[in-house]
């Protein structure tokens, strides 16, 4: 049993030649979403994520990528068809993450910092009062990393129990930065609830924050890159 979870990292950039293969691995209905992209940036981000994902499960799964079924929830989550595997993806920027494990559900999230005029009105609007108040009371120099940590904490904690934004960013409280360490406080105001997850907070690139969400005690987290070089 995969005790660990393992966390790829891979950036998300491709020559022509590299892009071709990738392109071929995608499932017939892939390469039509991606065709649908009316952005070539987009396109060709999608095309590479999703490919690595297909080779990525392959490695662990013992199949050739191609051969990958996917099933999905009422929710839209992916999920290999018998679930001998759980994961998910985000990307964000030019990079891509990858949170694989077969101890159950799992969200995974990743922001590359980046400058937000309404920082402060999106954690008014979004988040839970306290978050939005800790968030307030940091110096200038030091909210735009909370507000990106506490919302990477929050999005893979909705991926995990995947619910998507419907289920309400304030409904459930996660610990703010530098408060260690991570945890989710209460959902919909019982800690009990909130205790019942496993919070980690990752680093996965300069100029990037991330989250690894998943029902139990924490695990151990092993950050891997993608593609292998050895």
């Amino acid at each position: 049993m995969l005790e660990a979870v393992h966390v790829w990292v891979m950036p998300l950039a491709a020559g022509p030649e590299r892009m071709a293969a990738l392109y071929a691995a995608l499932a017939p209905d892939e390469r039509q979403r991606a065709d649908r992209f009316l952005a070539a940036h987009a396109r060709e981000q999608f095309v590479i994520a999703r490919a690595t994902l297909r080779q990525i499960l392959g490695r662990y799964v013992g199949a050739a990528p191609a051969d990958l079924r996917f099933v999905t929830d009422g929710n839209g989550k992916p999920a290999l068809s018998g679930r001998e595997l759980f994961f998910n993806v985000s990307h964000s920027g030019g990079l891509a993450v990858y949170a694989m494990t077969r101890r159950g559900e799992v969200g995974i999230d990743v922001e590359q910092l980046r400058p937000r005029a309404a920082l402060l009105d999106m954690a008014d609007r979004f988040f839970a009062p306290a978050e939005a108040w800790a968030i307030r009371s940091l110096p200038p120099d030091r909210r735009e990393e909370a507000f990106f940590h506490v919302w990477t904490r929050k999005e893979a904690f909705i991926k995990a129990i995947a619910q998507g934004l419907s289920f309400g960013l304030e409904r459930f409280e996660v610990s703010v930065p530098p408060d260690e360490p991570p945890r989710i406080r209460h959902v919909d105001g019982d800690p009990k609830a909130g205790a019942a997850w496993a919070l980690v907070a990752l680093a996965p690139a300069p100029g990037y924050v991330g989250a690894l969400v998943l029902r139990g005690p924490a695990p151990p987290v092993e950050m891997r890159t993608w593609p292998q070089t050895a």
